[in-house]
């Protein structure tokens, strides 16, 4: 059986076992985790928020923030030799705060019962998907991850980017990779799973073949870590934008893979 995760960032009154979380996800996506019994971890610094994984306070904020408010700022070589992107590059893999978006990979869910129709929107295929129920505590028991030190399963703390400073703590990934902007992402309440990015016998590769060997895999996408989906979920919903055919079908296909999982449907009427 996998190892118990650490949890952080929950109140005394939060009982990880009673904190429900749902993940929206396309058919696809749905159905590549029926047939690898795995979940996709992606790297922190392939997330689509180039944000990820900074130190607000750190040279990448600081290079980011450059850019902004001067854009031509990326097309020329910089006063300090090289382009933009390479500068970036080095703030990833420097001491900045900022070496996990190449060393960390993450698996994000959404904390709450109720489902909405702007989590279907942006990740559940704008209804037409499928979400898994779960909760914090079976995030943190349910997946093959090899070394639990330097792992964890932590609600995200939402901060201002502008102003944020994390001080002494600037360089520390246990608490960097738990950072998002709180005036774009804070509508999201997310908890995510954190682990270290290393190919071992439980993770696969984005194409669904074994990682054979052990190592660091700082320049692929992500992975898949393998877990146990009878005890990780805790029920299915279909998507808003569905009808009863699909619903028939995903409780045909969850039986078909042996699983004893109850199928419902999205309680939200359909997005338009």
């Amino acid at each position: 059986m996998p190892i118990a995760l650490k949890i952080q960032g929950f109140s005394i009154e939060e009982e990880p076992g009673s904190v429900e979380v749902l993940r929206y996800m396309p058919l696809a996506k749905f159905l590549s985790l029926l047939e690898l019994e795995a979940m996709w971890f992606s790297r922190l610094g392939a997330l689509q928020d180039e944000y990820e994984g900074t130190n607000p306070k750190g040279p990448r904020a600081h290079l980011m923030r450059i850019a902004k408010e001067c854009p031509k700022f990326t097309k020329q070589q910089t006063p300090l030799g090289g382009s933009f992107n390479e500068m970036l590059a080095m703030a990833d893999n420097g001491r900045s705060g900022d070496v996990g978006r190449k060393t960390l990979l993450v698996n994000c869910w959404f904390i709450g019962k109720n489902e909405t129709k702007e989590m279907w929107k942006d990740y559940g295929d704008s209804g037409k998907g499928v979400a898994i129920r779960s909760t914090v505590k079976r995030l943190a028991t349910c997946f093959h991850i090899r070394e639990p030190v330097g792992s964890y399963v932590g609600k995200v703390n939402y901060v201002d980017f502008e102003t944020h400073d994390s001080g002494p703590r600037g360089e520390d990934q246990a608490l960097v990779a738990f950072l998002k902007d709180k005036t774009r992402f804070a509508h999201e309440n997310e908890v995510r799973i954190v682990t270290m990015n290393f190919c071992y016998p439980w993770t696969l590769l984005p194409d669904g073949s074994e990682a054979v060997g052990a190592g660091f895999a700082p320049e692929i996408p992500g992975l898949y870590i393998k877990c146990h989906l009878q005890e990780l979920i805790q029920s299915i919903v279909v998507g808003p934008n569905t009808d009863w055919n699909f619903h028939m079908l995903m409780k045909r296909l969850v039986a078909r893979f042996g699983l004893t999982i109850n199928v419902e449907h999205a309680k939200l009427s359909p997005i338009k």
